[in-house]
């Protein structure tokens, strides 16, 4: 009970500063109905609750789960099997992932795209691809470096021939398939596999998977997109089933359907455990125990935590962007994207999962406060470029290019492990608060400046939340290891002076 309490008090404290502006704006320029400020409040609470539960569960059920299943693959000796469970376990992960099912709602309700499960399966089919890529990394020593530059090279060459209302989807389409139950075990799948595989001699290895689940979408939407017609009539703004309820009605109907939609994220996983349980584990009860108790917490956990984000914070951040855009102080969109930005990353259960087993695999050589602020000032600039790319209509790729070619170019600089986890914190950081909250922020906005546009529209604004993340990691990379350069020169020249003294005397 102890750390359930220390949870909530750290869960608060996350929540707390982005609850504080939304406060603030709406007692000064955006004043909201009692109805908002009830759903809004609520929500909050399920916030701190939701993720103080996730936190407490997800160590002792999705990281121990993929640790073990990733160990046992590499066991077992067998490579086929690796390959075709690792492709499996990514193709069902993502298919059932919440996120990526609101975002092909989205592109179907815009008229782009009809056919809501065939954009889903060819999402999940490009984590499954990249995530046996992973395993093969791992296994023949593969720099990640040298596949992320030859996959985003691929990518911005096919940018040419993808039209052009679909070039911020692709890349969106990356960026909400690490949701905050795939990427714990994610992480803890390449934990596993690193931790005995007899190729593992770079603690870089049990990271990766993040950026290579994230890219692997990218690449497949591209590919369908160019099958696709060249112009579209898109149909812009779309409606909350739940913002004409009341606050308690709103909470009540956001609760049932996640209640539903993490059971069914949550499913597969659980399914896939056990078969691995019953035919290689063989795990103890206690161990069992342990991991069935911190499902709950973790289906608990998710559960409240959408439910807050999507029944209170998405309608407050489209009306404040609405509001705020169209009103005397449209100025203010500049600064407060740069705020919201910094301190809505403290919210993503998945970026604590991140910054915590960073901390693990470096021994504490990275402390988790240094990723934690370096992953926050990129969201920051992510959600200024963003709001500066809706009012002045810039060009995605304008911004998205120049920040990818400075991060490929520093991956070859950087060691292995920065370049990981540098990828990996872009992926993280596109959760549920970036996704129920700053898109509806900036979509509100492109609703009023860009209502003549059918292609400045909130699309993109996921991409760069997952792009400016690892430019920021990587230059704390290259810091690093200038900083260790230098001191390992001034040691050899201490040493150098002393083996002179030594021989003079």
């Amino acid at each position: 009970m102890g750390n359930l309490w220390h949870k909530i008090k750290e869960s608060f404290m996350a929540v707390f500063p982005i609850t504080l502006i939304i406060i603030i704006l709406s007692i000064t320029l955006c004043p909201l109905d009692l109805n908002t400020y009830l759903k809004f409040g609520i929500s909050a609470i399920l916030l701190v609750i939701g993720m103080s539960l996730f936190t407490l569960g997800a160590d002792s059920s999705m990281t121990l789960m993929g640790e073990s299943i990733g160990q046992s693959l590499v066991k077992s000796k067998k490579l086929s099997l690796m390959l075709i469970c690792s492709a499996f376990i990514g193709f069902i992960i993502t298919f059932a992932e919440p996120d990526l099912a609101v975002l092909a709602k989205q592109i179907a309700d815009m008229g782009i795209l009809k056919a809501e499960y065939l954009f889903i399966s060819v999402v999940s089919i490009g984590v499954g691809i990249f995530l046996l890529l992973a395993i093969l990394k791992i296994l023949f020593k593969w720099k990640l470096s040298t596949i992320l530059a030859i996959g985003y090279g691929a990518l911005f060459i096919l940018c040419i021939f993808v039209p052009d209302y679909m070039i911020p989807i692709t890349f969106d389409s990356g960026s909400v398939t690490t949701g905050p139950i795939s990427v714990p075990f994610l992480i803890a799948f390449g934990l596993g596999i690193a931790s005995i595989s007899s190729s593992n001699n770079d603690s870089g290895d049990s990271l990766g998977y993040i950026a290579l689940s994230s890219l692997g979408p990218i690449l497949a939407v591209m590919i369908m997109s160019l099958f696709l017609p060249k112009d579209v009539a898109l149909t812009l703004g779309s409606e909350s089933t739940t913002e004409a309820l009341s606050a308690i009605p709103a909470i009540l109907h956001g609760l049932l359907e996640y209640l539903k939609d993490v059971a069914i994220t949550i499913m597969p996983i659980v399914v896939i455990f056990l078969i691995f349980q019953f035919t290689m584990l063989k795990l103890s009860k206690t161990t069992l125990k342990k991991i069935f108790i911190g499902i709950i917490y973790t289906y608990l956990g998710v559960v409240l935590f959408l439910t807050g984000v999507n029944s209170g914070f998405l309608p407050v951040a489209s009306l404040l962007g609405e509001t705020l855009a169209s009103g005397k102080f449209s100025w203010i969109l500049i600064p407060l994207s740069i705020l919201l930005g910094y301190f809505i990353i403290s919210a993503e259960p998945a970026v604590h999962v991140l910054k915590k087993q960073v901390e693990e695999v470096t021994n504490g050589g990275i402390k988790q406060k240094t990723i934690l602020i370096a992953v926050s000032i990129g969201v920051a600039i992510s959600v200024l470029l963003a709001m500066l790319k809706t009012l002045y209509d810039i060009p995605l790729l304008a911004m998205l290019l120049p920040i990818y070619a400075i991060t490929i170019i520093l991956s070859f600089y950087n060691g292995n492990l920065f370049v990981s986890i540098a990828f990996d914190a872009g992926g993280t950081a596109t959760g549920a608060m970036a996704v129920s909250f700053i898109l509806p922020f900036i979509t509100g906005v492109s609703n009023i400046v860009s209502s003549t546009s059918a292609t400045n529209t909130g699309f993109g604004t996921i991409a760069l939340i997952a792009a400016m993340p690892i430019l920021c990691l990587q230059l704390l990379g290259a810091a690093y290891t200038y900083a260790t350069k230098k001191s390992k020169r001034r040691e050899r020249k201490i040493s150098k002076v002393h083996v002179e003294i030594i021989e003079f005397e």
